[in-house]
């Protein structure tokens, strides 16, 4: 029996940073597929543990494209999204690991509607089984946790970063001066933003059930999960994507009722770091600091986005959860 043919609709974007722990794995996984890609992007952000040289020289069927520096997950998954012409591209991160039958799951859900825009995986911790991400919600602080489990399709604000088909006529729909996911975030809270943005303009996500990965996490960290634990470089783009995030994309309606929720953050955040880690107070502050600076950027993208809106005001906030209950 020959191999299965490559669906020429979907392709592959990957970017990658000192992952050659997984990244065989995650390819190997790819290439798996029951479903599989016709096109294969790995963008490496200028990695110094082998893994661009690994890539090159085990999976000559991947597009290996090489920059000299770390320029930020950001700007990695945009070079490698504008280097396929696909019709649906699945976002993935290296120390992701897809069920065999992955692609054709989350290609029949996205193909449910045409104004379905992605579709948020089911992942799995790859150690435990455990579930880590399913279809997502907002906490009011700014966080994310898991909708209740279901059998099948079901609507969600979004689905983990690290393992995200998406419709391309969405992606180009919702790009802000060509930039599919906003490169003044670098890193981290990105998906957030890209899912915030894809419901201002009408957009639909749906949890796939079926659509089963498992994942490492920050495994190019050490497996560093907590924002607590992660380097200060991190933190400070976290922090700071936190208010990228709302001045961009909330309404004064939105900002208004999440506005107490978010002060509690900030009287709780600034003691638990006096007291916790200290050490790391001033990456705090400059994460303010990094927010000012950039503000007429923002400023300029919330403008943008608001002449685009066609989710009425105060539309967002159905995707909120306001309990403390996960």
């Amino acid at each position: 029996m020959g191999a299965t043919p490559a669906n020429e609709n979907v392709a592959v974007a990957i970017a990658n940073w000192n992952g050659k722990q997984h990244i065989a794995r995650c390819l190997d996984s790819v290439f798996a597929q029951t479903f599989p890609p016709a096109q294969v992007v790995v963008v490496d952000n200028g990695s110094t543990d082998g893994s661009a040289e690994l890539v090159e020289e085990r999976y000559p069927n991947v597009r290996l494209i090489r920059r000299k520096t770390n320029e930020g997950v950001c700007r990695g998954y945009n070079l490698g999204i504008a280097d396929t012409d696909s019709l649906y591209i699945l976002i993935l991160n290296t120390d992701v690991f897809l069920n065999r039958d992955f692609l054709r799951h989350a290609h029949a859900v996205l193909k449910s509607g045409n104004d379905v825009g992605s579709v948020a995986a089911h992942v799995l911790n790859s150690e435990s089984g455990k579930d880590t991400y399913r279809g997502l919600f907002l906490r009011p602080w700014i966080s994310v946790v898991n909708d209740a489990e279901s059998d099948g399709p079901t609507a969600a604000f979004g689905g983990s970063g690290s393992v995200l088909l998406c419709r391309r006529s969405m992606l180009n729909d919702i790009a802000m001066d060509g930039q599919i996911l906003d490169e003044a975030f670098f890193a981290y809270l990105e998906e957030v933003d890209l899912a915030w943005r894809a419901h201002l303009r009408g957009w639909r996500c749906l949890y796939a059930p079926d659509a089963i990965a498992r994942h490492v996490g920050s495994a190019s960290m050490e497996g560093r999960v907590r924002v607590i634990d992660k380097p200060a470089f991190f933190q400070r783009h976290i922090w700071k994507n936190r208010y990228l995030l709302l001045l961009g994309n909330a309404s004064v309606l939105e900002l208004v009722v999440l506005a107490p929720w978010l002060l509690l953050f900030e009287l709780f955040t600034w003691p638990y770091l006096l007291f916790r880690l200290p050490t790391r107070l001033h990456v705090f502050l400059l994460s303010h600091v990094d927010v000012f600076v950039g503000l007429n950027a923002v400023l300029r993208k919330r403008r943008l986005l608001a002449s685009r809106r066609v989710l009425r005001d105060g539309g967002m906030l159905r995707w909120f959860r306001f309990g403390l209950r996960s």
